[in-house]
């Protein structure tokens, strides 16, 4: 049976846009700008060490070492690590140089993923309130969305730097609820269970889990729904 909702908030990396290709292409950039030999094994090695920072930082492994004068300056800082861990022996500034560098690489090769662009268009023209929920940094969203041809569906953004946290952490949570509310009538979409899914949970705002990667283990987390590809959401609600 079919449930019908108001507002879905989608997250914007591996669920609507191939962020795994981009981040490809973005780290080849820079291993060529580095003058450093280029390989898929270290390219695959950077994509490992990125989803397992972002994850631990989600789990509340990765703490804040100091209170950061303003929220830059913590963006900086915690983007930065990715790149000192991956190259092992560069300074804080030059991890901050790197990432900046590595942001304008990601906005160059934007594509979405499978049938994104008509599963909005979709929702879209019955009447659903689409919003994007993402830890992606705010210089990329804007890139992204419009790239991918996906930004004139989508009613606003949330994003972790404008909360000051990134999924599933309270305070980005607030953010949404400030804005938006919560009554019941929200579905979560995203490809992450303990950023996306987690955060749905916590919140009593129904899920639903893209798991367009067969090889990950969900044992933790019970989302309402489960998908494999995008176009399976028209099967599950109105």
């Amino acid at each position: 049976m079919k449930k019908k909702y108001k507002k879905l908030l989608f997250d914007l990396d591996n669920t609507l846009v191939d962020d795994d290709e981009n981040r490809r292409y973005a780290i080849k950039k820079i291993l060529e700008e580095r003058k450093e030999k280029v390989n898929t094994n270290d390219i695959e090695d950077f994509l490992n060490i990125d989803n397992k920072f972002w994850r631990d930082r989600a789990a509340g492994l990765i703490k804040d070492p100091y209170e950061f004068k303003d929220q830059q300056e913590k963006t900086d800082w915690v983007r930065a690590q990715r790149f000192i861990i991956f190259f092992k022996d560069i300074s804080l500034q030059e991890g901050i140089e790197i990432n900046n560098k590595y942001i304008e690489y990601l906005n160059d090769n934007i594509v979405p993923m499978k049938n994104a662009d008509k599963v909005l268009d979709t929702l879209y023209s019955k009447g659903y309130e689409l919003y994007i929920i993402t830890n992606s940094p705010v210089k990329a969203i804007n890139n992204k969305l419009t790239k991918s041809g996906l930004k004139k569906y989508i009613t606003d953004v949330f994003s972790a730097e404008e909360a000051g946290q990134i999924k599933p952490h309270t305070d980005f949570y607030n953010n949404i609820y400030s804005k938006i509310g919560n009554d019941g009538d929200m579905l979560i979409v995203g490809d992450e269970l303990g950023c996306d899914i987690a955060l749905g949970i916590n919140n009593n705002i129904d899920t639903c889990w893209f798991n367009n990667n067969s090889s990950e283990n969900n044992t933790l987390y019970k989302p309402n729904f489960m998908i494999k590809d995008l176009i399976e959401l028209t099967d599950i609600i109105e």
